[in-house]
């Protein structure tokens, strides 16, 4: 090789090599998410819409509902964002049918029976459930279903890098005391920027075939314990970013025909809690 040619060598890879601490020194400034700010906003404009018909296409639609067989009923449903926005603060109604003595009767009404998701993003599925009435050998529940009301349809990406909460079922405890202090315990984690207000969580308990046979809606972090009861508390609170192992108390006793490995859980995380909070009026 020619003098000339390894000159030529050299400064081709002197330069390469200058290039190259240049290419790490950037990476590593532009990498810093730390210095980044949390893009998600502490709140919404609310302009409430039918929750049935997102601006462009699809909207709010109940999959699945159910009812407990027996005791003190709970029912279960899941509800799935089949649009491509946003759906904010979503309101439904249950609506559960009896009949009494042999008369059948309209559905329950009363506040209990109202609650809101907080977001639904598009295609994600959200369960709630909530204690109905004891079933007797006078009162028996014929059927369950969600009335859709109002949501704020929000385009995809107006929420910044909110993201949905992800839930993996651990375990179940049944202990069967008067009143239930039965409990499961989940992981729950957030890849949020920020700490979420936690609006409860939503439980949904399904049979071995998989059908939904109650459900419920009640704080996490084991809040609403039975006094007495002692559990070791989370390593965060709930909502809050990252990852951790929490609990939930359903208000009514887990049914018995409910396979504990089936059940569902669905944190109800906000941008921040409204006043008053209509998941709270229990």
């Amino acid at each position: 090789m020619t003098k000339r040619k390894l000159l030529l060598l050299a400064i081709v890879v002197a330069v390469a090599a200058a290039a190259g601490i240049t290419a790490v020194v950037w990476s590593t400034t532009s990498d810093d998410s730390a210095s980044k700010p949390c893009d998600i906003p502490n709140s919404i404009k609310e302009q409430p819409m039918s929750a049935r018909t997102a601006p462009t296409s699809g909207g709010i639609v109940v999959e699945e509902t159910g009812v407990s067989p027996s005791g003190l009923a709970s029912m279960g449903a899941v509800l799935r964002n089949t649009s491509d926005h946003i759906a904010y603060r979503t309101r439904v109604t249950l609506k559960v049918f009896l009949v009494v003595n042999g008369i059948p009767q309209g559905p329950l009404q009363g506040s209990l029976m109202t609650m809101e998701i907080p977001v639904m993003l598009p295609g994600q599925r959200a369960g709630l459930g909530r204690p109905i009435i004891n079933v007797n050998a006078a009162t028996k529940v014929t059927s369950a279903d969600v009335d859709l009301q109002t949501t704020t349809w929000l385009p995809n990406g107006a929420l910044g890098g909110f993201t949905a909460i992800a839930d993996t079922y651990e375990s179940t405890s049944r202990v069967g005391l008067s009143p239930p202090a039965d409990s499961v315990r989940y992981t729950e984690r957030s890849d949020n920027c920020r700490a979420l207000s936690s609006r409860r969580t939503g439980v949904v308990f399904r049979d071995s075939n998989g059908k939904i046979v109650g459900g419920d809606l009640v704080p996490p972090d084991g809040k609403g314990n039975p006094a007495g009861t002692r559990y070791e508390p989370p390593a965060s609170p709930s909502c809050a970013p990252g990852e951790r192992s929490t609990w939930i108390v359903p208000l009514a006793e887990i049914p018995q025909t409910a396979d504990d490995k089936r059940t569902e859980l669905y944190s109800y995380c906000d941008l921040n809690t409204p006043s008053p909070d209509v998941n709270d009026v229990f």
